[in-house]
């Protein structure tokens, strides 16, 4: 019996932190046209809002351009994300020290959790891109990819 209650706890336990989603993009006629996947492993806090942050991200020039979304609950949602503190850029040790010290919500953590790792991504994806086609050296993608990483993570 125990170790039946062990792996449960530790299916559990791996599966608390991870979760996915998708949209549907749809045309005026109603035909699906695109859609958007978020999800994060290994994420405790704000799981949910990090999700609808990206999606919302994700879908947001669809939208203007007069698409709908299959979760128009996103198009209700304040995805503003708070001020940091005085002289310093969000990053996840800040988000944490700010989350944990009371200053900000569960929700606004999720939020500026899934801001900086899409901004880090908005800048390796292309990184990927560039080195794949020659554009820029190695070295020069490791640069890219330290200092993004630097940014998103903290010091």
């Amino acid at each position: 019996m125990y170790p039946n209650l062990l792996k449960t706890i530790v299916v559990l336990f791996f599966l608390s932190g991870c979760a996915e989603r998708v949209i549907d993009i749809s045309d005026n006629e109603g035909k699906i046209v695109g859609g958007c996947n978020a999800g994060f492993d290994w994420h405790f806090y704000g799981l949910q809002d990090s999700i609808d942050y990206v999606l919302y991200e994700c879908a947001k020039d669809s939208i203007a351009k007069g698409y709908t979304i299959s979760d128009e609950r996103l198009l209700t949602i304040d995805f503003t994300l708070p001020e940091p503190p005085t002289g310093k850029s969000w990053n996840k040790k800040l988000a944490m020290q700010q989350f944990h010290g009371g200053k900000i919500s569960e929700k606004k953590f999720g939020y500026i959790l899934a801001a900086i790792e899409y901004e880090y991504m908005k800048i390796v994806r292309p990184a990927e891109d560039d080195l794949d086609s020659g554009k820029i050296t190695k070295n020069e993608f490791n640069k890219i990819v330290k200092d993004a990483k630097l940014n998103w993570l903290g010091e």
